[in-house]
């Protein structure tokens, strides 16, 4: 820890990210980073330091809480072994995510009468190959793209020989497998032509592996897959791996798919493969709120607890023991007292700010989550209020969707077979239907304005009936109906039947009349008990 006589504003220093080493030869360098990546780097610094939380901070301590004038070093070390980091911006960025992801992923067919292939449903619970299964992972790549404005989905493949045929590929495992590729591993891009609407060509990506070392042992070696349209090549560092080692192949194989196996998930795109995070400005005022609440908690350590002052009492090398079972001596003209603040006005105005700082975070992005909730809204001040909540939420879901369906389309080349429809949820609105809109809904099923399926659709969306499957509901009733009208029927001769309409419609309206008061009453008491539970 070094002495800093800059204090920071409270806005995350630029200075502290420094850009790494550059090879004095970029065209020879597969770990060079492009200038969009460098460019967009600036803005990842006070989202690191948010993922990093109280570690970071203590870490990097000397930019954040630099010493104070003839501080000394035990002082500061205590300082900065009490700051820690509220979690805003994270615990913000799980929120907005468990909303998008609220409800499973849904794989559904083309809509052309061919069937999902039983395929994706073993390949949806171990989409990485070590057990994730699809929608955990969609959770981690939405809350990748979310905090630094983009992430991406590589489909890769098992680097052995090709089977013959597809039965003998999954009789092997043979299967295509999902990974997960941040921002920041990106290290730079180019297109096939020099035209803004030519695809990829080759696409770098740096990433850190675990490889055998001796008989029981493993290290960490950084290693750079390019990837290309008709190939893949991955570099890594020759001799003790150092900068100053040479990069060579270490291995390399053809793309059987041509096309690069790579997806990409935005949430707040800038252009091709290059974005911005939409929760920086939390974050920065996460930092500033950092800094104040540790200078805060630092001033009442040293201010808030009363000083023991002795007049005529001889100075001496000899501690002082406080107690209720021990005295201190003073000569007749001595006296001992405590003093302590008389005004807590800069206390107050220092805790007054970083409430105000709360606030604004609280305001800001998509933070009506934690307000709308506690409080009571009319419908419209609701809607109001969550528009610019989803929109950045409609953002992430449409892009979480398409890449996955992107992801999918690539494995599906490598196993040539159809790939399914993958559907994203787009309900936000964590709100019920209260007993009011129940009575409503019953109303128009009663009058036949709906039917009895669009019924219950209502109330699974409205979480009355949350899980439920209609379809298997409506066939479970026309079962039950038929029961009692075959328990409803005489064990002896049946009477003939009358040729009078109304006596052939008299007992299914009847039936009908009474399915529909049971329902009803079935309906009522599930919303009286959810008015309960919220009152």
């Amino acid at each position: 820890m070094s002495d800093s006589s800059q204090y920071p504003s409270g806005l995350f220093p630029e200075q502290m990210r420094e850009d790494p080493p550059q090879s004095t030869s970029p065209g020879d360098d597969p770990s060079w980073i492009s200038g969009p990546v460098l460019e967009m780097s600036k803005n990842w610094g006070p989202i690191e330091a948010m993922l990093g939380g109280t570690d970071y901070l203590r870490r990097n301590c000397t930019f954040f809480l630099p010493k104070n004038p003839k501080e000394d070093e035990d002082a500061y070390r205590r300082r900065v072994a009490h700051a820690v980091v509220s979690p805003f911006t994270v615990r913000l960025a799980e929120q907005a995510v468990g909303l998008v992801l609220r409800k499973p992923i849904q794989l559904n067919d083309d809509g052309e009468g061919a069937d999902v292939d039983p395929f994706w449903e073993e390949f949806c619970k171990d989409v990485d190959g070590q057990g994730t299964d699809l929608d955990e992972f969609a959770r981690k790549l939405a809350f990748s793209a979310l905090l630094y404005g983009h992430a991406g989905t590589m489909v890769d493949y098992p680097a052995t020989e090709p089977a013959p045929n597809l039965q003998v590929e999954r009789e092997l495992g043979l299967r295509p497998y999902f990974i997960e590729v941040s921002a920041k591993q990106i290290l730079g891009w180019r297109r096939t032509e020099d035209n803004p609407l030519a695809p990829l060509g080759q696409v770098r990506i740096d990433e850190w592996v675990q490889v055998p070392l001796g008989e029981f042992g493993d290290q960490t070696v950084r290693q750079i897959r390019i990837l290309e349209n008709d190939r893949y090549r991955v570099y890594r560092r020759d001799g003790d791996g150092t900068q100053t080692s040479n990069w060579y192949v270490c291995e390399e194989g053809p793309n059987s798919i041509g096309q690069i196996p790579l997806s990409i998930t935005y949430s707040a795109k800038v252009g091709e493969l290059i974005s911005k995070p939409p929760l920086l400005p939390i974050a920065n005022l996460n930092i500033l709120h950092t800094v104040r609440q540790c200078d805060l908690n630092h001033a009442l350590t040293v201010a808030a607890l009363p000083v023991l002052v002795l007049q005529g009492f001889d100075d001496t090398d000899n501690e002082i023991g406080l107690s209720a079972n021990s005295a201190i001596l003073l000569p007749p003209e001595g006296s001992a007292s405590y003093v302590e603040p008389v005004g807590q006005g800069s206390f107050d105005a220092q805790a007054a700010f970083i409430k105000e700082l709360e606030g604004q975070m609280s305001n800001l992005g998509i933070s009506t989550i934690f307000s709308q909730l506690n409080q009571p809204e009319t419908a419209e001040s609701k809607k109001l209020s969550r528009t610019d909540s989803d929109s950045l939420l409609a953002i992430l879901s449409k892009n979480l969707e398409a890449s996955l369906q992107e992801a999918f389309n690539l494995a599906a080349k490598y196993n040539n077979i159809e790939p399914p429809v993958v559907s994203v949820d787009r309900d936000f609105d964590l709100q019920t239907l209260d007993g009011a809109q129940v009575g409503q809904y019953l109303q128009l099923w009663q009058n036949g304005a709906i039917c009895h399926e669009t019924l219950l659709a209502a109330l699974v969306k409205g979480e009355i009936l949350p899980g439920l499957d209609v379809e298997l509901e409506l066939e479970m009733v026309q079962t039950e109906k038929l029961d009692n009208m075959a328990m409803a029927m005489p064990i002896g001769n049946p009477e003939p039947p009358s040729n009078n309409e109304e006596d052939e419609n008299a007992e299914p309206a009847a039936e009908q009349s009474s399915l529909r008061a049971e329902m009803e009453a079935r309906i009522r008491q599930m919303a009286g008990d959810n008015d309960e539970d919220e009152s």
